[in-house]
């Protein structure tokens, strides 16, 4: 009985150090894999930041990824069709600011740094 008790025990105290111990954090994949269109907050496409990976059309970045809406600053397109970064703008004035066919990225532009909200396979 007293071994029995002893393998009960000690297997306690290892399920115990088991779940005690936190595991190290899961890395964040920021990588624009074949077939996205990647809209990254910082520029260069650091991956230092928030980055979204897109194979639908959003027209509407507020809600779902809101981190990049209206500060996103570069953008890579690996999806089979053109992508376009709209600025919608007041009174609904809509503006194409970026195209971007299929293997195009670009990395920064001062004209359109954080002003991204949303885009299309189509023209804005």
């Amino acid at each position: 009985m007293k071994v029995v008790r002893s393998v009960v025990l000690g297997a306690l105290a290892a399920a115990f150090v088991t779940v005690g111990v936190a595991s190290p954090a899961m890395a964040v994949d920021r990588t624009c894999y074949d077939g996205y269109f990647c809209v990254y907050k910082d520029l260069n496409f650091s991956t230092g930041n928030s980055m979204y990976r897109f194979n639908y059309s959003d027209n509407d970045w507020s809600s779902g990824e809101s981190a990049i809406y209206h500060a996103d600053s570069s953008w890579r397109n690996f999806y089979s069709r053109t992508a376009n970064v709209c600025d919608y703008g007041s009174f609904g004035l809509h503006k194409t600011m970026a195209v971007l066919g299929d293997g195009w990225e670009l990395s920064y532009s001062s004209s359109w740094n954080d002003k991204g909200e949303g885009h299309k396979w189509s023209t804005c």
